[in-house]
């Protein structure tokens, strides 16, 4: 879904990215401390000596909605491959769009569910309602002040005895987000234990500020407390509706605000990125929804891509970097009309693309940044939501980010020029920064991978220029 937010278009050299040394040095949050568990046995445990569980995923993996027709792959999940119901104890769900008739069977009728929904404030009232059994919790999280309300969040957390299973995707509760269109999924166990206390890491603040910016009830979000995250090396980026009226904001920054934080923090701790060239550093950018975008809104995203201020790109590159040369790396991939009209699901498909035909054709609408993505299954159309940054003479080295964000100022925001306040932001959203990527040609394919391990995408790395006969597969 595309959203217009207000915004300023000037090209000025101020941005909120001039704050970022300051956010960055901000305390980081503990989750809580003893005094708030109901667990009188938990103890506080930097380390523990016990035997550890074995995790089918403790290092974290990427994988893809397996599609419909499409045979079993290791690249591939359907939801009951995530969910492993006959073990699932309890589940914490969110999602933008809700079919509980889908979504039931895929649980044991007896699984404690908590699902933080989407809804329409002016129908359904905020807060949280139970159903009568007591199994199932649905929470409405706050809407103040926000005029196009949208909770698109897509995050799972699984209890099962020994483990919490990390979802983090852009697949919603419905049935074509796992078999018609193709979603990716991060997915990473880790350590449970009730009668411990954890050291509190930076991914378990970050998780648990985004949690309670959703509303969940804190004895929910009270339970990353049992969790070893140490192993967790992914960095959390979320977004939050950014109104006046909100009555909390629990987290410094949101949307790209938020990812310059990360970078400029994976910039201090990689070599590679510490000593990175704008001029050979590319940002590719999909999403399944595209917005109202601009040549400065382009230079805006770059920056907070590279962890660096404008300022800091023109003095690193002796000035001779323009904003023209930074709108050219940011590569927007999106499908064509044709790519939607001969898909092989049809209008089911087609229906979840969504660009209004008023925005291309807006006098700064960067059309010469836009990018045909080839997908991996052929006559597919893509619902992922994925920012690929690669840099290096030869693209090698970068990150990649996965969650819900499309690449739309209603869900990354427009950085705020006027004031100090936090970024505009319309949506709520939540994804992940996977660091320390590496991007190959191996016998003539594509491969990227992290610690080792590949990591599978929904379509070809080779990006191509629109044509003068393509458009964007507008929406009805």
């Amino acid at each position: 879904m595309s959203i217009q937010l207000n915004q300023n278009d000037s090209d000025s050299d101020k941005s909120e990215l001039d704050r970022f040394d300051q956010l960055m040095s901000d305390d980081v949050i503990c989750i809580s401390d003893s005094s708030d568990f109901s667990d009188d046995d938990a103890q506080p445990s930097i380390c523990n000596d016990l035997p550890q569980p074995e995790l089918p995923f403790p290092d974290g993996t990427v994988k893809l909605t397996r599609m419909s027709g499409e045979n079993k792959s290791n690249d591939c999940v359907t939801l009951t491959d995530v969910v492993q119901p006959d073990k699932l104890r309890k589940a914490l769900l969110t999602t933008f769009v809700l079919d509980m008739e889908w979504l039931k069977p895929h649980f044991r009728a007896d699984t404690k569910l908590v699902i933080v929904q989407s809804y329409n404030p002016n129908v359904e009232p905020q807060g949280v309602l139970q159903s009568s059994d007591g199994l199932t919790t649905i929470v409405n999280p706050e809407f103040a002040g926000v005029k196009y309300p949208i909770m698109h969040s897509k995050i799972m957390l699984l209890f099962y005895d020994t483990y919490v299973r990390f979802v983090a995707s852009s697949a919603n509760l419905i049935e074509i987000d796992w078999t018609v269109m193709q979603n990716a999924v991060f997915i990473q166990d880790i350590r449970f234990d009730g009668s411990q206390i954890f050291e509190c890491t930076q991914f378990g603040s970050t998780l648990a500020q985004a949690l309670r910016d959703l509303s969940v009830p804190d004895p929910v979000v009270k339970q990353l407390d049992h969790m070893d995250m140490s192993r967790v090396r992914v960095h959390v980026v979320t977004s939050v509706p950014t109104s006046r009226a909100r009555t909390t904001y629990h987290a410094s920054a949101y949307g790209m605000a938020r990812l310059a934080q990360i970078t400029r923090q994976m910039r201090r701790e990689s070599a590679v990125l510490r000593e990175i060239n704008p001029a050979e550093t590319d940002v590719y950018c999909y999403g399944s929804s595209m917005g109202k975008l601009s040549s400065a809104y382009l230079r805006d995203f770059y920056c907070c891509a590279l962890g660096m201020t404008w300022g800091e790109i023109s003095r690193h590159t002796r000035h001779t970097f323009s904003s023209q040369d930074a709108e050219r790396c940011v590569k927007v991939g999106f499908h064509t009309n044709d790519q939607g009209n001969s898909n092989k699901f049809g209008p089911i498909s087609r229906m979840c693309i969504k660009c209004k035909m008023d925005m291309f054709t807006g006098t700064d609408f960067p059309s010469s940044s836009l990018h045909k993505i080839e997908p991996a299954v052929p006559r597919t159309l893509v619902h992922a939501k994925l920012v690929l940054m690669r840099t290096g003479a030869e693209r090698r080295h970068g990150w990649m980010y996965l969650g819900s964000h499309n690449f739309t100022p209603g869900a990354w925001g427009w950085l705020n020029r006027q004031q100090t306040s936090l970024t505009y932001v319309n949506n709520y959203e939540f994804g992940v920064v996977i660091p320390d990527v590496c991007y190959e040609t191996v016998f003539g394919r594509d491969s990227i991978t992290w610690c080792g391990a590949k990591i599978p995408l929904p379509f070809k790395l080779a990006w191509t220029r629109y044509k003068e006969t393509d458009v964007p597969c507008f929406s009805d």
